[in-house]
């Protein structure tokens, strides 16, 4: 079943993107970021978060993919370890609504997750689409899977998606952005999922600029013996070509 769902996933994605998007002759776009941290003497800690995205932009649509990765540990003892792939395509129906198709996957064993899937497809829409400013609300459905540690069960189940993205720009290479998103269970509508991020890029330098972000992650059914909520304060060196 679970394999069935997702072949289901990338074959909507794959439907959408079509050759002649493929193409036209459009250059990648995107960025690479690292973040380290070391403390020694009374306490001794290291941490190491990296992250790459990569876009596509066509005449009317675009093709977003990204992944990040942390690690942790705190003398010997491994305290974080997680990553997370995103791939996203957007097509334009207008010059303010879209339609699209979001794949997630998600691993993050010492929050209880061996692997989470999330397909999810809607609509986008521009409430603010300024020189400087964007205001960007999506709203849909998919499904999502999720593979708990042993020795909890796998589950799945419907949901809905609501997304919101708000960026200001204060030069070409120095902004400030905002998302938050929120995940229901549509089976058991006591649980969903919080992912909210801001993020502040201010340019250093040619394409390096610093990244400084604060991000929360909620879950309010998590697996049994976990918490529910996460909190990642970063600052990163951010390289854009």
């Amino acid at each position: 079943m679970k394999g069935l769902i997702r072949m289901a996933g990338t074959l909507i994605l794959l439907g959408m993107i079509q050759t002649p998007v493929f193409a036209q002759d459009a250059p990648w776009r995107g960025s690479v970021e690292l973040s380290y941290l070391q403390t020694s003497g009374n306490t001794q800690s290291q941490s190491l978060a990296a992250g790459v995205k990569v876009e596509r932009t066509f005449s009317s649509s675009k093709l977003t993919g990204e992944a990040k990765g942390l690690y942790g540990k705190k003398g010997n003892i491994t305290s974080d370890k997680s990553w997370i792939t995103t791939l996203k395509y957007d097509q334009s129906v207008t010059d303010r609504i879209s339609i699209l198709v979001l794949e997630t996957v998600e691993r993050n064993t010492l929050k209880g997750i061996e692997f989470r899937y999330i397909h999810q497809g809607g609509m986008g829409y521009y409430f603010v689409k300024t020189a400087t400013d964007t205001l960007k609300g999506e709203a849909g459905a998919g499904y999502i899977q999720e593979d708990p540690v042993q020795p909890f069960k796998d589950r799945g189940f419907p949901s809905a998606r609501v997304f919101a993205d708000y960026v200001h720009s204060f030069t070409e290479k120095s902004r400030f952005e905002q998302t938050v998103e929120y995940l229901s269970d549509l089976k058991e509508t006591e649980d969903y999922m919080i992912n909210e991020e801001s993020v502040l890029i201010t340019n250093l330098t040619g394409d390096f600029a610093l990244k400084i972000s604060f991000a929360v992650t909620f879950d309010h059914q998590p697996p049994p013996g976990f918490g529910k909520s996460d909190r990642l304060f970063k600052t990163a060196l951010l390289y854009t070509f």
